[in-house]
């Protein structure tokens, strides 16, 4: 009989081991897991699998399996984690900016300018990744427990730096444009880390830690 747990407790109901892995996974999402959790990863027989790569397995018969365990966690557990995530997107950014500085002083145009849009698709993902962790602690915390005067004040610069690059590089503008990537971007971004990375971080719970 195939052993099957969430989080390594028991589920609680009894299925047949002629019936197949998603039966088991569409039970959990409309009987056990709570609106707020999040099925994460799916350890079958001592191997970790990603929820989505779970798919891939979801049509097995339990009987093909001898263990398998369904790891949930909470979205509030999931948004905590994704702030070291933003702090990694931080450092890359900050780094391909200053990558980007030096070849548009240097001269290098064309190599600046592929570059100078993959660091606009990084920021642009720092910035969905971030609304997406404010708008889950908010949620689940209470938006009162959320200190969101840094977070305004950097949203606003960010915004006005974002739309005084674009018009600085139609127009050529290199010392403009650099002056604006260097130091007033890489200053604002670099403020994230410092001040609304570790708040955010201090909301978190002691015995969370």
């Amino acid at each position: 009989m195939t052993t099957l747990t969430l989080n390594n407790s028991p589920i609680k109901k009894d299925f047949n081991n002629s019936e197949a892995l998603n039966v088991v996974i569409d039970h959990l999402f409309e009987k056990e897991i709570q609106k707020e959790n999040v099925l994460v990863n799916i350890r079958i027989d001592g191997e970790n699998i990603p929820f989505e790569e779970g798919f891939e397995v979801g049509q097995e018969r339990l009987s093909t399996f001898s263990n398998i365990n369904f790891e949930v966690q909470t979205s509030v557990e999931l948004a905590f984690e994704a702030l070291d995530s933003c702090n990694d997107y931080i450092d890359i950014l900050n780094s391909k900016i200053t990558e980007l500085t030096g070849l548009y002083q240097a001269g290098n145009n064309e190599k600046a300018d592929a570059l100078f849009n993959e660091t606009i698709d990084i920021l642009d993902l720092f910035i969905q990744l971030f609304s997406k962790i404010n708008s889950t602690l908010g949620r689940n915390l209470g938006e009162e427990k959320v200190d969101r005067k840094d977070i305004q004040n950097l949203e606003i610069h960010l915004l006005s730096i974002l739309k005084a690059l674009i018009p600085a590089k139609e127009k050529g503008d290199i010392i403009m444009l650099c002056d604006l990537l260097e130091y007033e971007l890489i200053d604002n971004l670099t403020q994230w880390k410092i001040k609304v990375v570790p708040q955010l971080k201090a909301l978190k719970k002691p015995q969370e830690i």
